[in-house]
């Protein structure tokens, strides 16, 4: 069995990623509710919201998690930006 690299993981998840915004791009420039999630998808905040009344807390690994999937997020969305940007040009 191939050993797989951090590279090797690094570059599927950059090509998950950019297949999925290709999608989620594809039905943004449809009409109907599919579309408008998307562009909810689109133009929503994943910052972290961090309620917490001491800020200076170390985060536990479940807050570690929700950061990761914030940033994933936000670079899918990003990406998703890109390609319908590109449309209008």
């Amino acid at each position: 069995m191939a050993t797989i690299t951090n590279a090797n993981q690094e570059g599927r998840l950059l090509a998950q990623r950019q297949v999925l915004a290709e999608l989620l791009a594809a039905c943004a420039r449809t009409q109907g509710p599919l579309a408008n999630w998307v562009r909810e998808f689109v133009g929503a905040d994943y910052g972290l919201k961090d309620y917490n009344e001491d800020p200076g807390a170390v985060p536990d690994a479940a807050f570690a998690v929700e950061s990761i999937i914030a940033e994933e997020k936000r670079m899918l969305v990003s990406e998703t930006k890109r390609i319908l940007d590109a449309d209008t040009r």
